[in-house]
Formats: C-alpha cells, structure tokens, sequence
C-alpha cells in the first residue's frame, strides 16, 4: 500500500460576502478534489486541539499523526531540526522574521517576500552586529523571511522565562500597530531590545537599498516568535511501520519530517507562495513512493495569500493545487490501485482577520480500502453535511495509515 497526503495549507476559511457568501473553497474550480470525495468520503477533523494556538506547527503535527499536546514544545525548534541544528539543553530557538514596520504598523510580515538571496547577507549583518552586545544569540538564515534565532540561558535571562515570553506571530498583526504585541512577559525585555537593535543595522544594509530602488519593500527589523526546546518524535518507522518522504518549501514542515526520521526533498523552484515549482514537487513525491510507503506533499501558497487579505489569490493558489498537484496523484492512483489520498488543510486562514482560527476542518480521502459515501464536492458545508467529525484531528492519520478497509464509523470515533 502507498500513502499519499496533500495538505493546502490555510485553504479552509469563512464566507466572504463579496463571493455570494462562499468560501474561496467553494468558489474556487476543484474538480479533482471533488473526485477525491466522490470516490471516496469527506468529513471534518479537528488538526488544533483546544487551548494550543491555532497555526501550521500544531496543525502540520497532527497532519502528521502525532498528538500536538505531547510532541509540540515551539515552531522554532521544529525548523532548527530541519537545518540540522542542534540545540543544547539551555538554549532555545526563535523563529526570527525579516518583517517590514512602517509607522509603528505591522505593513508586511514577510518583507515583501524578500528573496532568499537577499535575505541570507542581512542575516550575516545581524551576526556580526550582535556580537559583542548580544553574544547569547546565534542567527541563521533560512527561505525568504523565515530565519532562526537560537538563544542561550543566561544567569539573567532563564531557560524557562525564555521559553515562557509570550511572542506574537507577526502574521497576526498585519496592518496593526505592533505596539501591543510585542514580546512579554520575563527576559522579554532582553529579546525586544535585540528586535530594536536590528532596526539600525538593517537600515544600513545595501540589499535594502537595492530593494527600495527597485521599488521593493525593505526588511526594517526582525520580529522574534514561536520559541521553544527542542522536541522529542517517534520516528515513523518505529510508530507507524512505514518510511516516506516530505516535500515542502517551509522549513516548518520540512521539520516535522527530520524529527520523524523521513526523508526530505528539496525541490528547486519550491518558494512557498504562488509561484511555487507544483510540477517539481509532485513529480518528488511520486518519484519518492518508488523507495517509499508514505509521501506528504505540503502547499504553503493558501495560507499565504490569506495572510495578504488576497481571496483572488487564495482561490488561485487553491486551483492551482487541484490542477497541478491533486489532479497529478489520481493519475497515479488510477495506475497503481493499491493507493490511497488524504487531502486536507491544517486549520483555517481566513481573509477577513488575515490570520489562523481553529475549529474542525474538511478532509477527503480515497484510494484502496475506502468506501464513497456518497458526497460529490470538496468545501468546507460539504463536510460538515457528512456526519463524519474527528474531535482529535491527529488520530484521522492513524485510520488512514491502516492498510485495513477503512470504517466510517472507527474513523469517526472521538
């Protein structure tokens, strides 16, 4: 048996009056996601289990399989498995963004999608600025704006207040005044006074100049978020039997793969936004089930878009995941029978607040084992007309990863 799963990341939200009162799920073209469902059954899972923050780390762990109450300790140090770096016991990692502020409001929180390229000397700027005033902190670059920041303990700031500061997504904020949500709680004053820092030696930056002459935004300033130790996963080998492969733009997800010991792909091309390399990645994922049981296939655009307040670009980006990836792996499915799909989001991005939100969200599956139920579209009323609710989210990948025929009824199971 091979598994595959599909996850559009953020592609849930709420009716928009400006579509009629639809989702862009429902206004969106998705005619493979819908044979996902006519082929085999759709319903409603919980991937953010109450009182956790609702956002890709939590969400993509329970996509995962794994319960998020026992294997999530921060977003960051999920993306510092990823790049191999290992934390010791007194250090914690941050998720380090190069954000634009302008006039104490959060204008965008991915710089304007800086490029990678562009990216990686301002982070080297950081370093060598921060060394003699900060040296508990080590930054390191990642994909366009999503970098690290690993601090260690002092006598002064504590591994537990660090772990403990309560740090804001930036997502969250956008086109707020970041006044109110920055770092608290103790040792936080430690971390802002490093995001203040990082204002002086941005602004004298070449590749900022470069951007601003080109009619790009600047970097202005780091935002320090989603800090924590490093996790403990059971590898999927050893939890689920089974090997795989992830394929993803997003160190976050990417991550999540490292500490479960599958193998991760690095697709040229992939950049976590709209212009992604779609026909690169499902061509990994399916080349990876040639040496694999399990392959996840991860879509950052949806969310991102969201993020913007684009629905246009939401419903673009969840077209083109129909078109070019789901669409891709029912074609194998069709010649390799002994198959299943799982396509999902990880939790809601909703255009209207331009953040995440929890609550249960649709899921289909089909493939070898799994009976129709009758239903024929993929949106988020559908679902919740299935009668199928997965109260705790992670264990919907339990069902799914069991080569037995598949009951409705287990799977709904709380």
């Amino acid at each position: 048996m091979k598994y595959i799963i599909l996850l559009g990341d953020g592609m849930a939200d709420w009716p928009l009056p400006e579509y009629g009162d639809r989702t862009p799920l429902e206004v969106a073209r998705t005619p493979a996601i819908d044979t996902v469902v006519r082929l085999g059954m759709i319903g409603q899972f919980c991937p953010i289990p109450e009182g956790l923050p609702a956002g890709s780390d939590v969400g993509n762990l329970s996509m995962f399989g794994y319960d998020p109450r026992a294997a999530f300790t921060g977003r960051a140090p999920i993306e510092a498995a990823n790049q191999g770096i290992a934390l010791a016991a007194d250090e914690v990692a941050f998720r380090c963004n190069l954000v634009n502020i302008e006039q104490a409001r959060m204008r965008d929180f991915t710089a304007g999608h800086i490029e990678t390229e562009e990216a990686r000397p301002l982070i080297a700027a950081l370093n060598a600025a921060y060394r003699e005033q900060f040296p508990e902190v080590r930054f390191y670059p990642g994909v366009s704006y999503r970098h690290l920041a690993v601090v260690k303990a002092t006598e002064t700031v504590s591994l537990d207040s660090l772990r403990r500061i309560q740090a804001e997504p930036p997502h969250n904020i956008t086109d707020r005044e970041v006044a109110a949500y920055l770092p608290s709680g103790a040792g936080s004053d430690w971390i802002r006074a490093m995001m203040d820092q990082s204002v002086g030696v941005l602004a004298e930056a070449p590749e900022n100049s470069a951007r601003q002459a080109a009619g790009k935004l600047p970097a202005t300033s780091i935002w320090l978020w989603g800090q924590g130790t490093a996790p403990e996963v059971e590898p999927y080998r050893t939890k689920f039997g089974l090997t795989g492969a992830v394929i993803s733009a997003v160190d976050l997800v990417m991550g999540i793969g490292v500490c479960a010991g599958l193998e991760v792909v690095r697709v040229p091309g992939a950049t976590g936004w709209i212009d992604t390399n779609y026909e690169g990645k499902v061509q990994a994922g399916l080349d990876a089930l040639q040496r694999h049981d399990f392959v996840y296939i991860h879509l950052e655009a949806p969310d991102e878009t969201a993020h913007q307040g684009r629905a246009d670009l939401k419903i673009q980006a969840i077209e083109d995941f129909d078109a070019r990836i789901v669409a891709p792996c029912l074609n194998y499915l069709a010649q390799h029978p002994d198959t299943r799909i799982l396509v999902a989001p990880d939790h809601y991005t909703t255009i209207q607040t331009k953040t995440h939100a929890g609550g249960p969200v649709p899921f289909a599956l089909c493939g070898a084992g799994v009976p129709a139920d009758g239903h024929g579209r993929y949106s988020e009323r559908e679902s919740r007309e299935s009668d199928i609710l997965i109260e705790q989210g992670y264990t919907l990948i339990e069902s799914f990863l069991n080569p037995a025929p598949l009951d409705i009824g287990a799977v709904a199971a709380p």
